[in-house]
């Protein structure tokens, strides 16, 4: 008989509700059809080189590569330690990974994204600023990593 692994304690979790991001990946769709279908038909009239097709085909790509790997929920465990799931990856951070975190410029729309600057990149979190849970994971944050700087938060 196998022993289960006793599953992480987490102390806090911060989830943006599904509308942020579902509404941010149904705009990239429709930005991605429209441009598939201008770009496309254009180029079918007038013969583009196939280099400019693959110009534009890696771009979107890259785009939805991008995209796919803005955390949309957080999680932070009794030891500190910081979790980001997106689509694409999960990111298990050291407090002391992250140098600063910055919100949203405009402080009149409610809702964007934290960036956290880490030391060789950088994580992105859909958030709605005003959630009372991402201000209670945000002060465990600054608990254990006081020497990180917070912009616009």
């Amino acid at each position: 008989m196998k022993k289960k692994e006793p599953a992480k304690n987490k102390e806090l979790i911060y989830e943006p509700p599904i509308l942020y991001p579902g509404f941010f990946y149904l705009l990239l769709a429709a930005w991605t059809a429209v441009c598939v279908f201008l770009l496309g038909s254009k180029a079918l009239q007038t013969g583009w080189p196939l280099g400019q097709l693959l110009m534009i085909a890696f771009v979107l790509a890259y785009t939805w590569y991008f995209s796919l790997g803005i955390s949309y929920k957080i999680a932070i465990d009794s030891a500190g330690t910081i979790e980001l799931t997106s689509f694409r990856r999960k990111l298990t951070l050291n407090p002391a990974d992250v140098s600063m975190a910055e919100g949203p410029r405009l402080a009149i729309i409610p809702f964007g994204f934290i960036r956290f600057r880490l030391e060789r990149e950088k994580a992105y979190l859909f958030i709605r600023i005003t959630d009372e849970s991402l201000q209670k994971v945000l002060a465990v944050i600054r608990k254990n990593n006081p020497e990180m700087k917070f912009k616009g938060l």
